[in-house]
């Protein structure tokens, strides 16, 4: 039997161990702190361009560095983030759309964390703020809505050749 003060630390203790604070949280307190994060990506709303798994480099910025194509690290609701393409810029938000969605978001300039500057894929990182890939991100832009019902179609066509191949 222990005793009633090995209780008491041992609570306090635990208290201490189930009130840590979620990752996403502690994200968005970094990045408002000015620090760069990795941040892999989970989820599908940006396929085909970003993937589940990859890692996206967020870089603090200001709001006047944010522009259409830009890909976004924001938080909402509070200490949930998402990474999603900026395709309308505002005097007050920012529009914003996963490339895979057709519906999009309004960003208040407050909510807004950085901007991903880089993609990490399988040990390979492409740069996202090069002249060539700020010209395909406005391109992308311009393609939004088409995108959403090309993907599935893509999908269904991959998973036809992997088949065939497979024999």
């Amino acid at each position: 039997m222990r005793s009633s003060s090995m209780l008491d630390r041992s609570d306090a203790a635990f208290r201490k161990v189930t009130s840590m604070r979620p990752a996403e949280e502690l994200a968005a307190e970094a990045l408002r702190r000015g620090e760069r994060l990795r941040i892999k990506a989970r989820g599908g709303s940006m396929l085909p361009f970003f993937r589940d798994g990859d890692v996206a480099l967020v870089t603090p910025t200001a709001e006047s560095g944010i522009g259409v194509g830009d890909i976004v690290c924001y938080e909402r609701p509070p200490g949930r983030l998402f990474l999603h393409r900026v395709i309308a810029c505002e005097s007050d938000r920012f529009v914003a759309k996963g490339d895979a969605l057709t519906f999009t978001d309004v960003i208040d300039r407050r909510h807004l964390l950085g901007k991903v500057v880089a993609l990490e894929r399988r040990g390979r990182l492409e740069r996202l703020d090069s002249r060539a890939a700020r010209w395909r991100n406005r391109t992308i832009v311009s393609l939004s809505h088409v995108i959403p019902r090309l993907v599935p179609l893509a999908i269904g066509l991959r998973r036809i050749v992997r088949a065939v191949l497979r024999g």
